[in-house]
């Protein structure tokens, strides 16, 4: 009898040891990452930053994306402006459907209406930049494409469904938040009451 519990007891033991050795090595593989890898607290306070400040009058959070066609552009780039910052990706039914709409609405009214749109592709969760510059071409879009390669300005700006847009006033408030697909009426409306 003796034997069977220190038996048990040895094995307890050793299971212990196993435990403690696998907290260990996944602290130390956490710690590890955490060197390797900075910027995951950075981001972390990043996205608690851009969640508070996306609420309507509060002023847009800055980002600095390339567009399709290799530029530089900046939110604040814009500001005396009024923006459509539209959240978009090439494979996403509801986004091919509200395009024309976009389109229409840049080539006959955004310049009198002072309106500039940044249509922000998903690129990291797209299909390539082949396949976005395919449906840009398809679609005819004239509007900068700025690229969200790394995926960080989507998820950011909570565009988890997508599309996902934000009417921006001319002073980088945010007016109003659209998930969902866009025709020219809702955005005439949107931009009318905007300033």
């Amino acid at each position: 009898m003796s034997k069977k519990i220190f038996g048990l007891i040895l094995i307890l033991f050793l299971l212990g040891i196993v435990v403690v050795n696998i907290v260990n090595n996944s602290k130390e593989k956490f710690a590890k990452e955490k060197e390797e890898n900075p910027t995951v607290e950075i981001m972390e306070d990043r996205d608690k930053l851009m969640e508070n400040s996306l609420e309507v009058g509060s002023v847009a959070p800055n980002f600095q994306l390339n567009t399709l066609d290799g530029k530089s552009v900046s939110l604040k780039d814009y500001r005396g402006k009024k923006v459509i910052l539209n959240f978009w990706a090439s494979w996403c039914p509801p986004c091919k459907a509200e395009m024309p709409h976009m389109q229409n609405y840049y080539e006959s009214q955004a310049q009198d209406q002072n309106v500039e749109i940044l249509a922000v592709n998903l690129t990291k969760n797209d299909k390539g930049i082949e396949k976005i510059r395919d449906f840009v071409k398809e679609y005819g879009l004239t509007f900068p494409i700025p690229l969200d390669e790394e995926g960080e300005i989507g998820p950011g700006y909570q565009a988890f469904t997508i599309p996902t847009t934000y009417m921006i006033q001319t002073d980088g408030t945010i007016y109003q938040k659209i998930v969902g697909p866009m025709d020219e009426e809702l955005m005439e409306n949107a931009v009318s009451e905007m300033e």
